[in-house]
């Protein structure tokens, strides 16, 4: 027997910034190339270059002892990865511009 009736199933969650973020250092549309960062507090904890013509990732560093406040390692490699395809595929070099642009093109 159901004894949930007159049980509410709302609720709510609550999304807070961490503070992590991950930038994009470079895109070189020649070499399809694209360095990624992410950092804490204006620390680089890692760094991912995608280059897409070889199809590799080198990683610096390590976001393991950010725990809980970030995404996990491969979440951001693969991140990086999907972005870079993304940027190279739509010829934007200046990945902070375009999204700035976008932002302001939205809120006009």
């Amino acid at each position: 027997m159901n004894n949930n009736k007159g049980k509410s199933n709302v609720g709510f969650t609550l999304f807070a910034p961490t503070g992590v973020r991950h930038e994009f250092l470079q895109v070189d549309l020649i070499k399809q190339q694209v360095i990624g960062i992410v950092l804490y507090k204006e620390k680089i904890y890692m760094t991912v270059l995608v280059d897409l013509k070889t199809d590799t990732v080198q990683v610096e560093g390590d976001v393991d002892t950010l725990g809980e406040l970030n995404m996990d390692r491969d979440s951001y490699i693969d991140l990086f990865k999907t972005q870079a395809l993304f940027f190279i595929e739509n010829n934007i070099s200046n990945p902070k511009q375009y999204y700035d642009e976008l932002i302001n093109g939205q809120s006009s």
